[in-house]
């Protein structure tokens, strides 16, 4: 049995993580491409997406989805590994392909697959509003916290800033 597992009951704190901690996201257009595919999902999927934050090597969300987080999630990164590294191919990105490469499960490789996200997506319930507000502290000031920006409304690829990128839908909705 997993050790994170979503309930449907209530939104989810959520890590994704690159393979090897490889900050994909320093470029914009990659991050727009998991952007992007937060907001299909919102769209046509059933994600209710309450925060988000998208660093060099990870992401955090807040979410909760119609039928369950687990589907949701599975597309999500099936689609951003393709989209990723079709774009990192195009670019020739040669040095991150590499990196990505030797971090895959040997498996993976055999067969010619891809992989950018490690197994997984930790889902810690939301069960209160002290949670709440615990992993909304944690998640906006991780930008700050890691050196980037002064304020969590200054970093351009989370739920805080001052120009979002994507919308989310309001809190008041959460618990």
């Amino acid at each position: 049995m997993p050790r994170y597992q979503a309930h449907e009951d209530f939104p989810h704190f959520c890590t994704f993580t690159v393979l090897d901690w490889v900050p994909v996201f320093i470029d914009e257009r990659y991050v727009r491409l998991i952007l992007e595919s937060l907001r299909f999902c919102r769209e046509k999927k059933g994600l209710r997406l309450y925060a988000y934050v998208v660093m060099p090597n990870h992401l955090h969300l807040i979410a909760r989805a119609d039928g369950g987080l687990h589907p949701v999630m599975r597309d999500f990164k099936r689609f951003t590994s393709r989209s990723v590294h079709d774009s990192l191919v195009a670019d020739e990105r040669r040095t991150l392909l590499s990196w990505l490469l030797s971090a895959m499960e040997p498996g993976r490789r055999e067969r010619g697959e891809f992989s950018l996200w490690k197994s997984g997506f930790h889902p810690q319930a939301i069960y209160s509003e002290e949670v709440l507000l615990q992993k909304l502290e944690y998640l906006n000031n991780n930008p700050v916290r890691k050196g980037f920006v002064f304020r969590p409304e200054d970093w351009r690829f989370g739920s805080e800033s001052e120009n979002r990128i994507l919308e989310v839908d309001p809190l008041k909705d959460l618990i």
